[in-house]
């Protein structure tokens, strides 16, 4: 029987690092927003500033969800073990991501 999870883990990996940088970007963004709206009392009390609030709190939740789905592809492949393979170069574009998962999430145990 063919193991699909370990042959194409690069391409899972690839979406998973892609979706948690666009999710980055995007809570940033949102972050951003929140703090501008807060710059005085009355803004805070707007849509604006709490639409920005709560997509900042989705946006975080995505990040730790993709995080998360990193570490269990990781305890079925071992990608991380292999990335001086061609088919991992890709990371090298992702340091910040892969720096974040090694600091919080390699080498814990799924919740």
């Amino acid at each position: 029987m063919t193991n699909f999870t370990a042959l194409y883990a690069d391409i899972i990996l690839k979406k998973i690092v892609t979706k948690i940088r666009k999710d980055t970007s995007m809570k940033n963004k949102a972050t951003e927003r929140k703090l501008a709206n807060a710059s005085d009392g009355r803004s805070v009390r707007t849509m604006r500033h709490w639409s920005a609030a709560a997509s900042s709190e989705f946006y975080y939740k995505e990040m730790a969800t993709g995080y998360e789905r990193m570490r269990d592809l990781d305890e079925l492949t071992k990608w991380s073990e292999k990335l001086n393979q061609d088919r991992f170069k890709f990371m090298d574009k992702f340091e910040e991501v892969l720096e974040y998962y090694n600091l919080h999430y390699k080498g814990r145990e799924a919740e």
